[in-house]
């Protein structure tokens, strides 16, 4: 993963190489491999967009440095801030605007409701439960957080019990965190794990064979999905595009509940070298049909 600045300009664009992101002076490159596919080939996304492109639906994102004149700042509801002292502008646009304009290109007509929930001095842990909460009392259909991992307490049970009830569903870059054998804190395996999180997951380099962590429940960026790829570089992508392609399903099927939405998008996943690669076609096909 490389940064470097580009000038003032904000764009997405996705190419031969992979997918660009810039962001008002700052550009993070996807892949530099020339054979690999694009975002939109790997997660099949010309098959779902013919069907829906996110309209009637908000994905709320939970980050920080957000971008008030991105791409996707026309599409901007409930913006807000859970971090005293912060606002949208206040710090230069990146991980948070990168959030947004992947969640942007996936569902292009879908609502964002970016929510602020760390900060340079304020750690995201104290924020994540509430921004959960927010989100769902103010519509998002989902809401996603790439800021790294999270322990599961009963705070955050309880809102995602709470999302659950306003039909939100609730997509993570990390297994949760609990308490392991040795009194330290681990990765949630199987049935430790909060069944109503979608746990999103990236298939990647460098070339460190590692088999697919069963705790994920659906993998997607960079592209290049051979074997030798690991699962751990770029996680903050995955998040922002399972949560489009939520999206898509949601507004190709308003009635659908989360509990669906989540069954749905695992069950349709494709596999490759034993992944669970999400396949946008399949899944938005699959929520149109379903009643």
């Amino acid at each position: 993963m490389r940064l470097r600045p580009l000038g003032v300009v904000t764009a997405l664009a996705v190419g031969a190489l992979g997918l660009t992101v810039t962001v008002r002076g700052w550009q993070h490159r996807a892949l530099e491999a020339p054979t690999s596919p694009t975002l939109a080939e790997v997660v099949r996304l010309s098959s779902a967009w013919p069907v829906a492109r996110g309209a009637g639906v908000t994905v709320a994102v939970l980050d920080w440095q957000f971008d008030p004149r991105g791409a996707a700042a026309s599409l901007y509801v409930h913006d807000t801030t859970l971090v005293n002292g912060e606002r949208i502008g206040a710090l230069k646009p990146w991980h948070g605007a990168w959030m947004v304009e992947l969640v942007h290109y996936v569902a292009p007509e879908a609502r964002i409701m970016p929510i602020i929930a760390r900060s340079r001095n304020e750690d995201y842990r104290a924020y994540l439960p509430a921004g959960i909460r927010y989100a769902a009392a103010h519509g998002a259909a989902v809401v996603t957080s790439s800021m790294g991992e999270i322990q599961q307490t009963e705070a955050l049970r309880d809102a995602i019990a709470y999302a659950e009830s306003r039909g939100t569903i609730f997509v993570d870059v990390h297994p949760e965190l609990v308490v392991g054998d040795s009194g330290t804190l681990v990765q949630c395996r199987g049935g430790e794990c909060d069944a109503r999180i979608v746990r999103a997951g990236v298939v990647s380099v460098p070339n460190h064979p590692v088999k697919p962590n069963g705790a994920r429940d659906v993998y997607s960026w960079p592209y290049d999905l051979k074997a030798r790829f690991k699962d751990g570089w770029g996680f903050s992508n995955a998040p922002p595009v399972v949560g489009g392609v939520l999206a898509l399903m949601k507004s190709a099927n308003p009635n659908l509940s989360s509990r669906a939405l989540r069954q749905l998008v695992v069950e349709t996943a494709y596999e490759s070298n034993g992944f669970r690669v999400l396949d946008a076609g399949a899944a938005v096909q699959a929520a149109r049909a379903a009643r």
